[in-house]
Order: C-alpha cells, then sequence, then structure tokens
C-alpha cells in the first residue's frame, strides 16, 4: 500500500498506456489514469462553509447572519449592522470539512467585503488565509484583522473556500450580511439589488454531439503507425540506408494509421452523434423554456423568518434544521419582482414591516433574492421592538 502511494505521482515509463488512453477517450475528468487512482474511487476531502447559495439552489430555507463567520473587537461579538468606521475588528472564520476519511489540509480561505445588499459584483479584498481541516467533524478556526473603510455604510463579508483535491467545490462560499432597524409600528428601509449581469445574458451552452478531435487521430492512431512502422523496418526497401528505411517505414504507418483513424473516429463520432441527437432536442427545448420562462434580468424577492440551529451527530435531523418559518410579523418587499433595464447597474427596493406596537423579543427577517432564477444573495433584518 505504501509503495503505490509513493508511486501514485510519477510518470509512467509505458506510452502505450497513455496513448490507448487518447484514443479511446476525448478527455480525462478525473486525471490520466496511467497515473493517478480515477477521481471516483479516490477519497477526498471536502472543506466546506455553511453555503446559502448552495442551499438556496436545492431551494432550502437561509439566513445571511453566517453561523461560521463571527467578528469581535476586544473580544466582543459585533454585527456587521454596527460597525464603526476606519475601526480595526478580528474576523473569525470557522471551516469545516464534510469528508470523514480525508484532512483538508493547505485550505485557502479568501475573505472580501463588498457593499451592503444583494448581488453585489465589486469584492473588496480582505486577507488570505490558510487552514488545515481534520476529517469531519473537526473543524479550524482561522482569523484576520479587517479595518472597516473610512466612509460610512454597511458591508456583507464573503468567504470563498478553495483546495486543489476538493470533492466537492460547491458548497465553499458563504455570506454573512445583517442590518438592525427599531420599530416605529412601520418600518421601512431600502435594500440594494446588484445587477449580477450588466453586460447582458450569459450564453447558454446549446450542448452538441461528438466532433472530430484531431489530437485522437494525429496524436493518437498516427502515433500507434509510426510505431508499427518502426517495429516493421525490417520489411522496408532493402536497397535504401538503414536509417532511410526506418523514416521509410515510420512515416508509412503514420500516414495509414492516420487516415484509418480518421476514418474510424469520422464513423465514431457520427454514431454518438445520431445517440445523442434526441437528449441534444430535449436539452435545446428545456433551455428554451428556461429562457422564455425566467429572464436574466428578472429579479424575485421573498421575506421569511427562517433561523439556521445547528446540531452535530445523531442530532441533526434535516427535516429540522431546515424547516422554513414564514416571516413572524407582516412582511414584505416592494417591488418583489421586476426586471432589470438594459444598462441599470443596480435599483433600491423597500423593504417594509408591521412590527407590534409593544416592547418585545426582536423580529428576524431573511430577504431572499434570485436572478434568473439563480441565487443572488440576501440579506438577515432584524427588527427590534422599542414600545412602551
Amino acid at each position: 500500500m505504501e509503495a503505490s502511494r509513493k508511486d501514485k505521482g510519477r510518470r509512467p515509463k509505458s506510452k502505450l498506456c497513455r496513448i490507448w488512453h487518447v484514443i479511446k477517450n476525448p478527455k480525462t475528468p478525473c486525471g490520466d489514469p496511467c497515473v493517478v487512482i480515477p477521481g471516483h474511487i479516490l477519497h477526498k476531502p471536502d472543506p466546506c462553509i455553511y453555503d446559502q447559495f448552495l442551499l438556496m439552489a436545492m431551494n432550502q430555507p437561509v439566513t445571511w447572519d453566517n453561523p461560521d463567520v463571527s467578528i469581535f473587537l476586544g473580544g466582543v461579538e459585533q454585527y456587521t449592522y454596527n460597525l464603526t468606521v476606519g475601526t480595526t475588528y478580528d474576523v473569525a472564520i470557522t471551516v469545516h470539512n464534510s469528508s470523514r476519511l480525508k484532512p483538508a489540509n493547505g485550505t485557502v480561505v479568501d475573505v472580501r467585503w463588498i457593499e451592503f445588499g444583494a448581488g453585489g459584483q465589486t469584492r473588496h479584498h480582505i486577507a488570505t488565509l490558510a487552514a488545515n481541516v481534520p476529517v469531519w467533524p473537526g473543524t479550524a478556526v482561522v482569523n484576520t484583522p479587517w479595518r472597516t473603510p473610512d466612509v460610512p455604510g454597511h458591508y456583507c463579508i464573503e468567504v470563498e473556500l478553495s483546495h486543489p483535491d476538493d470533492g466537492n467545490p460547491a458548497n465553499n462560499r458563504g455570506w454573512n450580511n445583517t442590518q438592525v432597524y427599531a420599530a416605529h409600528s412601520q418600518v421601512t428601509r431600502p435594500i440594494r439589488i446588484f445587477n449580477q449581469y450588466l453586460k447582458g445574458c450569459p450564453p447558454v451552452d446549446e450542448g452538441h454531439g461528438p466532433t472530430l478531435r484531431p489530437h485522437r487521430v494525429f496524436l493518437g492512431w498516427a502515433v500507434l503507425g509510426a510505431l508499427a512502422g518502426f517495429f516493421l523496418k525490417d520489411f522496408g526497401p532493402a536497397r535504401l540506408p538503414p536509417l532511410l528505411r526506418v523514416a521509410t517505414t515510420v512515416a508509412i504507418g503514420y500516414l495509414i494509421f492516420a487516415l484509418l483513424g480518421l476514418l474510424a473516429e469520422s464513423v465514431f463520432a457520427w454514431i454518438k452523434r445520431s445517440r445523442n441527437r434526441a437528449a441534444t432536442d430535449a436539452k435545446h427545448a428545456r433551455d428554451d423554456e428556461r429562457r422564455q420562462r425566467t429572464p436574466c434580468n428578472l429579479v424575485e424577492i421573498d421575506v421569511d423568518s427562517y433561523v439556521f440551529q445547528d446540531t452535530v451527530g445523531k442530532g441533526f435531523d434535516p427535516a429540522t434544521v431546515f424547516r422554513g418559518k414564514p416571516a413572524v410579523w407582516p412582511a414584505r418587499v416592494e417591488p418583489s419582482r421586476f426586471l432589470f433595464a438594459a444598462g441599470e447597474a443596480h435599483r433600491d427596493v423597500d423593504f417594509i414591516v408591521d412590527a407590534p406596537d409593544v416592547r418585545g423579543d426582536p423580529g428576524l427577517f431573511n430577504v431572499n433574492v434570485r436572478q434568473g432564477g439563480m441565487p443572488s444573495g440576501g440579506v438577515t433584518i432584524t427588527v427590534t421592538r422599542e414600545g412602551p
């Protein structure tokens, strides 16, 4: 076992394995099988963080008060809604690892701040950190100082993880985006929604069947022909000098196998395209339906009062942890649905909540934004009650 681990990163001495793989497969999504263990049977680390974008894509409720991001001042935890300009805070980030077998050593943690709101695209670097995360349920906490900008405002902290051997990169980005207002019967506050597609809608991959790949012909089939010509050099014209005889048989083998490969690959691509035509047509129909149903400039906003309750081990019940909760008080966003105009960078919408006039517990509201049907961002707003 130890020998296989040591040899895993070495280049193989045999070239025939790689040549055959080039001929047989158009690409190597899990790495070169002649060098490493295929990815689908190799245990990989999975560094992760509370990722609202992944959860929204899975139609799960989220909070933008990220449980894995904490801000401290003098050892006292703060909130992004109550930060002082030109002040140095300590940002603590908890990094998890979903793998039970592989530690996520060397995980890169990028910390940035963006303007308060949803869908902001301008990011400002805070720090790039490194975390060595043990296997589940272990965690690692990394810290960095952050001096807030000198201009007043509210800020969103964004954390993004990366690892060269990450088993699931989809759970690596989290936001901490909160705000607090004091209630005076009805609370109305603006929230800025940024246009993610200011330069236009992204192209939709139309999909297509296999196409002829020249490298398979000229670096696969033809190379095999050249090798065959080299081993058959004794069958070349006897009147030629030895070196010229070898060059002749190699060239003939290269050309013959290149032609054979061109013919074989053309037939293979035609067969695959014929088999995939129905699936491709169905994909085109789904893409057309999606474009017609959800334009990329369509913004949809909803409000709820979900609170994330984290548990570990047997106490974790997805049906309980991800159970949605409607708004605790009458709350809405106006407009809750609109279309960005061409070239429109952002739009301010109004968050409106009718809070009770009596003193009591605060109300928590998650404003979740989608653009083009995909998660765009959001903010968690806490409304306090200071009634009689």
